[in-house]
């Protein structure tokens, strides 16, 4: 049986500030348990798991939800437990856990595919924004003053989407990793980790639902413009609020 990424709005539409509700995250976790993105007003990083929508502040904390509340851009799917576990070893940086993951998707690059990579991490490092309100500015303004946390020895759960090149500008292109920890008090976007020994788990994805926004700033926005380069930015654009430093032992 073919399994479905469902996707609400644009990675574009995103990048030129529609940060506006797609979908509630009740209709949004309806067919679907796992996944990332973040909420209307860009107001954290979202981390799908098990059915809950969990919320990564900017102020580091992990908050649960309520099943009104807006997405703004995400991608979930009803992620298949049953898929075959594989460890992964000896991951010094992100660039090393891509490299590892590498030959799970080198077999059908035109589709889509999700992890969920569980274990013990030496570091961390992982970043959230404030909300922001109307008029809303850029998704590379509001990356200036993203704020950063860095955590040691954490166990906890990657998830991940990779998406296909010719998605470019509906999706990022690669990989895209959240983090959540086991006992929901750490997670966000991920900007580098390391870990000895992880287990993952990965799921073929054939299908695509795209959901697009209904407010009338999206039905003006050009989403024909090439963000590549000023997406790549946002990737890896530093805080000038600092760091936020955390451990667990």
């Amino acid at each position: 049986m073919m399994k479905t990424l469902i996707q609400a709005s644009t990675l574009n539409a995103l990048m030129l500030g529609n940060f506006d509700k797609t979908v509630s995250v009740r209709d949004f976790l309806r067919h679907a348990d796992t996944g990332i993105g973040t909420y209307a007003g860009l107001d954290g990083e979202a981390i799908f798991e098990d059915g809950i929508a969990y919320k990564a502040t900017a102020d580091g904390k992990i908050v649960v939800m309520k099943p009104e509340d807006g997405v703004a851009f995400g991608t979930v799917m009803a992620f298949d437990e049953n898929a075959p576990e594989v460890e992964l070893k000896d991951i010094s940086d992100i660039e090393a856990l891509k490299q590892a993951l590498a030959p799970y998707v080198s077999g059908n690059r035109n589709i889509f595919y999700m992890i969920k990579a569980s274990g013990v991490f030496k570091t961390m490092h992982t970043r959230s924004c404030f909300a922001s309100e109307k008029p809303y500015p850029t998704l590379s303004e509001v990356a200036k003053n993203q704020r950063e946390f860095h955590f040691e020895n954490t166990r906890g759960n990657v998830i991940a989407v990779w998406c296909p090149q010719y998605v470019n500008g509906i999706n990022l292109p690669g990989w895209h990793f959240h983090y959540l920890s086991s006992d929901k008090t750490q997670g966000g976007h991920i900007l580098g980790l390391s870990a000895e020994h992880l287990h993952m788990k990965i799921n073929r994805i054939e299908r695509f639902d795209l959901t697009l926004p209904q407010n009338p700033e999206f039905a003006q926005r050009d989403l024909c413009e090439d963000l590549s380069a000023k997406t790549a930015a946002v990737e890896g654009v530093k805080s000038k609020r600092g760091s936020a430093i955390a451990a667990l032992r």
